[in-house]
């Protein structure tokens, strides 16, 4: 249980930046150091500053197998009230995801009055 807290925890030191460090890079980091997976073969083409690359979650679509609920360890794609596009990791219960004010660790029923619309994916990492 400690390692678990420690290695949680740890995610919340990071900082997003929209050039460097956004809501994908986060999710690649997050799945791997938590739940010991590779997603980055999931986010091909969607790692680069996001004024470029997550204009469309048509690629991450592609790439992974929609499924109805939410499931540990599942990619959970949201569309903001704007009609932005973001990304977190379903981790034990919750969305656990990065944007400009930090990392954040909520439920889904929490995150309602700020995304619109929720679509989950388990990740190919055989691809």
């Amino acid at each position: 249980m400690r390692d678990f807290n420690l290695q949680l925890l740890s995610l919340f030191e990071m900082q997003y930046n929209v050039k460097n460090y956004h809501c994908v890079h986060f999710v690649i980091d997050a799945a791997r150091q938590l739940i010991g997976q590779d997603y980055s073969k999931s986010f091909i083409g969607l790692t680069a500053s996001l004024n470029d690359s997550i204009q469309t979650s048509r690629q991450t679509v592609i790439r992974n197998k929609h499924i109805k609920e939410p499931t540990h360890g599942c990619i959970v794609l949201m569309t903001s009230l704007t009609g932005n596009n973001h990304v977190g990791l379903f981790y034990c219960g919750k969305v656990l995801h990065l944007n400009e004010s930090g990392t954040q660790y909520l439920s889904l029923n929490s995150m309602k009055c700020l995304y619109t619309r929720f679509r989950y994916y388990e990740p190919l990492t055989d691809l």
